[in-house]
């Protein structure tokens, strides 16, 4: 490309002379300035290749000359086409990423992104976007949504839908003189129906990541709840147009009405596709029930590695269903399970001890942040570091750590070896303790790559049984902290 997009900005800021030295001796009477990209700019005029191509780049719906010309004039034309040339024609013939790219500014000023790399997919992406977030499903024509995602399949692999418009809301009948009728207008049948995503999704074959929101955005003094709403209808739909997509990784529904029935049978079809590495759920309203059907997707598919669902409704059968599928070594490779914000009782504390005590290789990173453990529950997670062995990270921010959880959490760490992060902010312990604790996983952190000797992971009595069978902690047995082994009884 041109000199202006090869060196950044920021470079020919950096290295530009100074107006100090500009107005010097020695630099003042210099003729050429080779520095200077924009010499010529109302110094002469443009050549005739210029006009030509100000001329082609009007009528580009009528004629691409993009095939047929020198490389130096493609240039000059990405810098001359408009932005608002219609999708149909640019999409085919165009791979100028600068041209998408001020494509991008032009359509979409307030969105300002960093890193990225393909700008087309990027901008076709948007496209997509606001056009299915801001299309009324009373009027919405599938002939065009498939039109439209059959042009920019080719380059998008990832779809963010922040919105999504409602249907209208039927109104009573109007009652004649003579009649009797219900008008009352609680009694017409609820509609939560938007757009059907099959017919979007089918033509999307190389989409890697999926968000999605069932919600209307600045809906100022109009709110209703069920803006926020959505069926059964969308949810078979959702997944009808899931089964075409086989390079599916990331799967998001957030800030939903996504309850029990309807996270079922999305699990129960994404359960078939082995591509999926990360669900995320959070800000929904997933309870107990739909928390036991995650708790079996983790048991059952082979490639699932990060699940997030904070600030849902479930308590503790949900989190047992959850620990249950963690405990029987499931086949997936967990990495990551993120439940923060679910406020927890020690029952669910106990739980999830009893859980990750078992847990040996899997998962290496648990988030429970502002979870509300305090006292006991908070004495039970801090306490789960000195048996398990699987974890690198543990976020427990926004908890109250203060009291004995302070010491049963040092206990802990210092039979650990293999944690390398604590997240503790906002967690009420001394100052003393937080040094502490970094000392102990900056000597962790210089541990990695070195074999470490059974006796040091634990005491010498328990060696040669299994942990599970003399240390008598389980769901039903609160009475025990983790850390703190049972007194051993000499046999007779």
């Amino acid at each position: 490309m041109k000199i202006p997009y090869v060196v950044s900005l920021n470079t020919r800021a950096a290295y530009a002379t100074s107006p100090f030295m500009i107005a010097s001796a020695g630099e003042a009477p210099r003729k050429i300035v080779a520095e200077d990209f924009e010499w010529d700019d109302n110094f002469m005029p443009a050549p005739l290749t210029y006009f030509a191509a100000l001329a082609l780049s009007r009528i580009f719906h009528r004629i691409n000359p993009l095939h047929r010309i020198l490389q130096k004039d493609v240039d000059m034309l990405m810098d001359l086409y408009p932005a608002d040339i219609p999708l149909k024609y640019s999409v085919p013939c165009i791979k100028d990423e600068q041209y998408w790219k001020r494509s991008y500014a032009t359509k979409f000023p307030s969105r300002k992104e960093l890193g990225v790399k393909f700008w087309k997919g990027k901008f076709l992406s948007a496209c997509l976007q606001d056009y299915l977030e801001n299309v009324k499903p009373d009027i919405f024509i599938v002939e065009d949504a498939v039109e439209l995602s059959s042009l920019v399949s080719p380059y998008i692999y990832e779809l963010t839908l922040n919105q999504l418009q409602m249907i209208r809301q039927p109104t009573p009948p109007i009652p004649y003189e003579n009649s009797v009728e219900d008008v009352c207008e609680f009694s017409v049948p609820k509609l939560y129906d938007h757009i059907p995503l099959e017919p979007v999704l089918m033509k999307l074959y190389n989409l890697q990541e999926i968000s999605l929101v069932f919600g209307v955005n600045n809906v100022e003094d109009n709110y209703l709840t069920r803006y926020f709403e959505f069926s059964m209808g969308d949810c078979e739909s959702l997944c009808k147009g899931v089964e075409y997509l086989n390079h599916l990784r990331i799967f998001r529904i957030n800030r939903s009405n996504l309850d029990c029935s309807k996270v079922k049978i999305i699990l129960q079809n994404l359960v078939k596709k082995e591509c999926i590495e990360e669900l995320d759920f959070s800000h929904c309203k997933i309870g107990d029930y739909g928390m036991k059907a995650l708790g079996g997707f983790i048991y059952i598919h082979k490639n699932i590695k990060r699940v997030r669902i904070a600030n849902n409704r479930f308590k503790e059968v949900g989190v047992q269903g959850i620990a249950y599928a963690l405990q029987m070594n499931p086949a997936a490779p967990i990495e990551l399970i993120d439940f923060s914000l679910n406020p927890m009782s020690l029952e669910c504390a106990t739980t999830f001890a009893a859980a990750f005590v078992r847990c040996k290789e899997k998962p290496q990173t648990l988030i429970v942040n502002s979870c509300g453990f305090t006292g006991a529950s908070a004495e039970k997670m801090a306490g789960l570091l000195s048996l398990n062995r699987g974890l690198t990270r543990l976020d427990m921010a926004a908890n109250n750590l203060s009291g004995e959880a302070e010491i049963t959490l040092i206990r802990a760490l210092e039979q650990n070896k293999k944690v390398l992060r604590i997240d503790l902010r906002r967690t009420h312990i001394s100052e003393e303790t937080q040094a502490k604790v970094n000392e102990l996983l900056e000597r962790n952190k210089n541990l990695i790559g070195q074999e470490t000797e059974p006796s040091d992971e634990i005491p010498p009595l328990y060696l040669g049984e299994p942990e599970y069978l003399i240390w008598e902690y389980n769901p039903n047995n609160p009475d025990y902290i983790p850390g703190r082994y049972p007194e051993r009884v000499p046999e007779v």
